[in-house]
Protein backbone atom coordinates (compact mmCIF):
# COMPACT_ATOMS: atom_id res chain seq x y z
CA UNK A 1 0.00 0.00 0.00
CA UNK A 2 1.27 3.46 -0.91
CA UNK A 3 0.39 6.72 0.84
CA UNK A 4 1.37 10.21 -0.30
CA UNK A 5 2.03 12.68 2.54
CA UNK A 6 1.55 16.46 2.57
CA UNK A 7 3.18 18.44 5.38
CA UNK A 8 1.84 21.45 7.24
CA UNK A 9 2.55 25.07 6.33
CA UNK A 10 5.91 26.28 7.62
CA UNK A 11 7.31 22.74 7.79
CA UNK A 12 8.73 20.13 5.41
CA UNK A 13 8.75 16.40 4.75
CA UNK A 14 10.05 15.05 8.05
CA UNK A 15 9.01 11.67 9.39
CA UNK A 16 6.10 11.89 11.84
CA UNK A 17 5.45 9.66 14.87
CA UNK A 18 2.52 7.95 13.19
CA UNK A 19 4.58 7.04 10.16
CA UNK A 20 7.25 5.64 12.48
CA UNK A 21 4.68 3.53 14.34
CA UNK A 22 2.99 2.28 11.16
CA UNK A 23 6.33 1.44 9.59
CA UNK A 24 7.07 -1.00 12.39
CA UNK A 25 4.16 -3.32 11.67
CA UNK A 26 2.34 -2.34 8.47
CA UNK A 27 3.26 -2.90 4.84
CA UNK A 28 2.82 0.74 3.90
CA UNK A 29 5.18 2.82 1.78
CA UNK A 30 5.15 6.56 2.48
CA UNK A 31 6.07 9.18 -0.10
CA UNK A 32 6.30 12.93 0.37
CA UNK A 33 5.62 16.11 -1.54
CA UNK A 34 7.20 19.35 -0.36
CA UNK A 35 5.26 22.58 -0.78
CA UNK A 36 6.51 24.87 -3.57
CA UNK A 37 6.60 28.09 -1.53
CA UNK A 38 9.40 28.85 0.93
CA UNK A 39 8.20 30.56 4.11
CA UNK A 40 8.91 31.17 7.79
CA UNK A 41 8.71 28.12 10.09
CA UNK A 42 5.49 27.37 11.92
CA UNK A 43 5.43 27.69 15.71
CA UNK A 44 7.88 25.26 17.31
CA UNK A 45 9.10 23.74 14.04
CA UNK A 46 12.52 25.42 13.85
CA UNK A 47 13.42 24.04 17.29
CA UNK A 48 12.96 20.47 16.07
CA UNK A 49 13.62 20.43 12.33
CA UNK A 50 16.00 22.05 9.89
CA UNK A 51 14.73 24.16 7.00
CA UNK A 52 13.99 25.22 4.42
CA UNK A 53 10.36 25.52 5.51
CA UNK A 54 7.62 25.43 2.94
CA UNK A 55 3.91 25.72 2.34
CA UNK A 56 1.41 24.76 -0.36
CA UNK A 57 -1.06 27.64 -0.16
CA UNK A 58 -0.03 31.04 -1.50
CA UNK A 59 0.47 34.14 0.59
CA UNK A 60 -3.26 34.95 0.60
CA UNK A 61 -3.61 32.20 3.19
CA UNK A 62 -2.86 33.39 6.71
CA UNK A 63 0.25 32.02 8.40
CA UNK A 64 -0.42 29.66 11.31
CA UNK A 65 1.00 32.18 13.79
CA UNK A 66 -1.70 34.70 12.83
CA UNK A 67 -4.54 32.21 13.01
CA UNK A 68 -3.46 30.62 16.30
CA UNK A 69 -3.75 33.82 18.30
CA UNK A 70 -7.18 34.72 16.90
CA UNK A 71 -8.47 31.14 17.08
CA UNK A 72 -7.83 30.94 20.81
CA UNK A 73 -10.21 33.81 21.47
CA UNK A 74 -12.83 32.79 18.91
CA UNK A 75 -13.07 29.18 20.06
CA UNK A 76 -14.47 30.37 23.39
CA UNK A 77 -17.31 32.37 21.87
CA UNK A 78 -18.57 30.58 18.73
CA UNK A 79 -21.19 27.84 18.74
CA UNK A 80 -19.82 25.49 16.09
CA UNK A 81 -17.20 24.80 13.42
CA UNK A 82 -18.86 26.66 10.57
CA UNK A 83 -19.57 29.71 12.74
CA UNK A 84 -15.89 29.66 13.74
CA UNK A 85 -14.90 29.75 10.06
CA UNK A 86 -17.31 32.59 9.32
CA UNK A 87 -15.81 34.63 12.17
CA UNK A 88 -12.36 34.10 10.66
CA UNK A 89 -13.80 35.16 7.31
CA UNK A 90 -15.10 38.43 8.77
CA UNK A 91 -11.55 39.20 9.87
CA UNK A 92 -10.01 38.40 6.50
CA UNK A 93 -8.45 35.16 7.75
CA UNK A 94 -10.34 32.72 5.53
CA UNK A 95 -9.95 34.23 2.07
CA UNK A 96 -7.38 31.92 0.49
CA UNK A 97 -7.71 30.28 -2.93
CA UNK A 98 -6.48 26.68 -3.14
CA UNK A 99 -6.53 26.35 -6.95
CA UNK A 100 -2.77 26.79 -7.48
CA UNK A 101 -1.94 24.45 -4.60
CA UNK A 102 -4.35 21.85 -6.00
CA UNK A 103 -2.79 22.17 -9.46
CA UNK A 104 0.69 21.73 -8.01
CA UNK A 105 -0.12 18.70 -5.85
CA UNK A 106 -2.16 17.03 -8.58
CA UNK A 107 0.68 17.46 -11.06
CA UNK A 108 3.24 16.14 -8.58
CA UNK A 109 1.12 13.08 -7.87
CA UNK A 110 0.38 12.30 -11.52
CA UNK A 111 4.07 12.63 -12.46
CA UNK A 112 5.41 10.79 -9.41
CA UNK A 113 7.44 7.75 -10.50
CA UNK A 114 6.10 5.72 -7.56
CA UNK A 115 2.41 6.39 -8.17
CA UNK A 116 -0.45 5.75 -8.26
CA UNK A 117 -1.16 6.04 -4.54
CA UNK A 118 -3.80 4.31 -2.48
CA UNK A 119 -4.30 7.12 0.02
CA UNK A 120 -3.24 10.53 1.22
CA UNK A 121 -2.08 11.65 4.67
CA UNK A 122 -2.03 15.36 5.45
CA UNK A 123 -1.13 17.45 8.46
CA UNK A 124 -2.60 20.93 9.01
CA UNK A 125 -2.29 22.81 5.68
CA UNK A 126 -1.47 19.52 3.96
CA UNK A 127 -4.86 18.17 5.03
CA UNK A 128 -6.56 21.30 3.71
CA UNK A 129 -4.96 21.03 0.28
CA UNK A 130 -5.61 17.30 0.00
CA UNK A 131 -9.29 17.86 0.86
CA UNK A 132 -9.63 20.74 -1.61
CA UNK A 133 -8.15 18.61 -4.37
CA UNK A 134 -10.45 15.68 -3.60
CA UNK A 135 -13.51 17.94 -3.57
CA UNK A 136 -12.44 19.65 -6.81
CA UNK A 137 -12.14 16.34 -8.63
CA UNK A 138 -15.57 15.29 -7.33
CA UNK A 139 -17.16 18.51 -8.58
CA UNK A 140 -15.45 18.07 -11.95
CA UNK A 141 -16.78 14.53 -12.24
CA UNK A 142 -13.29 13.05 -12.34
CA UNK A 143 -12.18 9.77 -10.78
CA UNK A 144 -10.88 10.01 -7.20
CA UNK A 145 -7.11 10.16 -6.80
CA UNK A 146 -7.28 8.22 -3.52
CA UNK A 147 -9.19 5.33 -1.97
CA UNK A 148 -8.95 6.91 1.50
CA UNK A 149 -7.65 9.97 3.33
CA UNK A 150 -6.12 10.61 6.76
CA UNK A 151 -6.36 14.17 8.07
CA UNK A 152 -4.38 15.43 11.07
CA UNK A 153 -5.27 18.76 12.71
CA UNK A 154 -6.64 20.20 9.48
CA UNK A 155 -6.88 23.92 8.92
CA UNK A 156 -9.79 25.31 6.89
CA UNK A 157 -10.44 23.73 3.50
CA UNK A 158 -10.24 26.52 0.92
CA UNK A 159 -12.16 26.95 -2.31
CA UNK A 160 -10.70 25.96 -5.66
CA UNK A 161 -13.08 28.20 -7.64
CA UNK A 162 -12.59 31.47 -5.81
CA UNK A 163 -11.52 32.69 -2.40
CA UNK A 164 -12.96 31.50 0.89
CA UNK A 165 -13.46 28.44 3.07
CA UNK A 166 -15.60 25.50 1.93
CA UNK A 167 -18.27 24.92 4.57
CA UNK A 168 -20.71 22.03 4.79
CA UNK A 169 -23.74 24.24 5.48
CA UNK A 170 -23.01 26.41 2.44
CA UNK A 171 -21.95 23.97 -0.29
CA UNK A 172 -23.15 20.48 -1.28
CA UNK A 173 -19.90 18.75 -2.28
CA UNK A 174 -18.60 15.96 -0.05
CA UNK A 175 -15.61 13.62 0.16
CA UNK A 176 -17.05 10.16 -0.47
CA UNK A 177 -14.18 7.83 0.37
CA UNK A 178 -13.24 6.50 3.85
CA UNK A 179 -11.57 9.20 5.96
CA UNK A 180 -9.96 9.31 9.39
CA UNK A 181 -9.75 12.65 11.20
CA UNK A 182 -7.39 13.32 14.10
CA UNK A 183 -8.01 16.46 16.17
CA UNK A 184 -6.62 17.87 19.39
CA UNK A 185 -8.81 19.12 22.24
CA UNK A 186 -6.21 21.81 23.01
CA UNK A 187 -5.64 22.80 19.39
CA UNK A 188 -6.76 26.46 18.97
CA UNK A 189 -7.84 25.53 15.44
CA UNK A 190 -9.83 22.45 16.44
CA UNK A 191 -13.00 23.89 14.90
CA UNK A 192 -11.17 24.15 11.56
CA UNK A 193 -10.53 20.40 11.71
CA UNK A 194 -14.21 19.81 12.39
CA UNK A 195 -15.27 21.83 9.34
CA UNK A 196 -13.40 19.26 7.23
CA UNK A 197 -14.96 16.38 9.16
CA UNK A 198 -18.36 17.82 8.26
CA UNK A 199 -17.39 17.86 4.57
CA UNK A 200 -16.99 14.08 4.54
CA UNK A 201 -19.58 11.33 4.18
CA UNK A 202 -20.58 10.50 7.78
CA UNK A 203 -21.02 6.84 6.88
CA UNK A 204 -17.38 6.61 5.79
CA UNK A 205 -15.55 8.67 8.38
CA UNK A 206 -14.12 8.33 11.88
CA UNK A 207 -12.89 10.93 14.37
CA UNK A 208 -10.23 10.67 17.08
CA UNK A 209 -9.26 13.34 19.62
CA UNK A 210 -5.75 12.88 20.99
CA UNK A 211 -6.35 15.49 23.68
CA UNK A 212 -3.31 17.62 22.89
CA UNK A 213 -2.60 20.66 20.72
CA UNK A 214 -1.79 21.24 17.05
CA UNK A 215 0.52 18.26 16.81
CA UNK A 216 0.89 14.56 16.12
CA UNK A 217 1.89 13.24 19.54
CA UNK A 218 4.24 10.46 20.59
CA UNK A 219 3.24 7.81 23.10
CA UNK A 220 -0.11 6.13 23.71
CA UNK A 221 -2.17 8.52 21.51
CA UNK A 222 0.09 7.60 18.60
CA UNK A 223 -0.70 3.92 19.11
CA UNK A 224 -4.43 4.72 19.18
CA UNK A 225 -4.11 6.82 16.04
CA UNK A 226 -2.27 3.98 14.35
CA UNK A 227 -5.25 1.70 15.04
CA UNK A 228 -7.53 4.26 13.37
CA UNK A 229 -5.28 4.47 10.34
CA UNK A 230 -5.28 0.68 10.03
CA UNK A 231 -9.08 0.68 10.17
CA UNK A 232 -9.53 3.30 7.44
CA UNK A 233 -7.12 1.46 5.13
CA UNK A 234 -8.95 -1.81 5.83
CA UNK A 235 -12.29 -0.21 5.04
CA UNK A 236 -10.94 1.26 1.80
CA UNK A 237 -9.76 -2.18 0.72
CA UNK A 238 -13.21 -3.64 1.46
CA UNK A 239 -14.89 -0.94 -0.65
CA UNK A 240 -12.76 -1.65 -3.74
Amino acid sequence: MKIICLHGGGANSNVTPVIYELGKSEKIEFYFIDGPIECAPAIGVAEQYDGPYRRFLNNDAPHSTQVTSLARSLSKSVTGPEDFARELRKRGMADADSSQACDYVEQQIEQHVDGPFDGVLGFSEGSSVAASLMLRRAVQGRAPLFKFAIFFCAVLTFRFDGKGAILADERPERINVPTFHVVGARDPGRFSSLTLYNLCDRHLTALYDHGKGHTIPWGLPTEDITKGVREVTRRAQMDT
